[in-house]
């Protein structure tokens, strides 16, 4: 991993930590958060586990770290961006969320196995998952979308992020499979013609 990260750069701090958030998502990815240790992620990147530790602080650091800046990040700018947007259209939004996780594959995994291991309340990121998502509901509602008369907004984020999570772990499953294809098909359910007609 680190010479895919550190070729033809310079091998100073940044470049470490960002080879050190890198290999920690896959890792956290394929083995789950209590089967990744921080001995492995430091072989992984060629340096010794007190060196990861002198960048992340501690295995729960580097999980927040990688949970809070490498995959949130993006999330948060796309939010911004709806929220300046005048009467967007729900169905964009989600057909961008797709897009995005389509050219991230390694972030998602992660994602998806941290959120299921999550489901154990002494799990360091339950908490993290708990409010999430809570936070992201909270966070579109304040979007002013526009939707047919009679949409139920929140009832309509709740089921498009749930539908969002089992077609990742289907997509994950299978790579040849095609995540925009997979949204494609739950949009057709989630906001049926003739009734969406103009808001898709």
């Amino acid at each position: 991993m680190q010479s895919l990260r550190l070729a033809g750069k310079p091998v100073n701090n940044e470049n470490r930590r960002a080879a050190i958030l890198d290999a920690a998502v896959v890792l956290f990815g394929e083995r789950g958060y209590y089967g990744t240790s921080l001995q492995t992620i430091a072989a992984a990147v060629g340096m010794t586990k007190a060196g990861v530790l002198h960048h992340v602080g501690s295995k729960e650091g580097l999980l927040e770290i990688v949970l809070d800046e490498v995959y949130d990040n993006h999330n948060d700018e796309m939010r911004e961006r709806y929220l300046a947007k005048e009467r967007p259209l729900m169905a964009q939004m989600w057909r961008d969320v797709v897009a995005m996780n389509a050219e991230r594959p390694e972030q998602v995994h992660m994602f998806s196995t941290l959120d299921a291991e999550s489901i154990d309340p002494d799990h360091p990121a339950h908490q993290y998952f708990l409010e999430r998502d809570r936070d992201t509901i909270d966070l579109m509602l304040d979007v002013p979308w526009d939707v047919p008369e009679g949409v139920n907004v929140e009832q309509l984020l709740n089921a498009g992020f749930s539908m969002m999570d089992g077609i990742q772990l289907r997509w994950l499953r299978n790579p040849e499979s095609d995540l925009n294809e997979l949204w494609a098909q739950c949009e057709d359910q989630l906001m049926p013609l003739p009734m969406w007609d103009g808001y898709r």
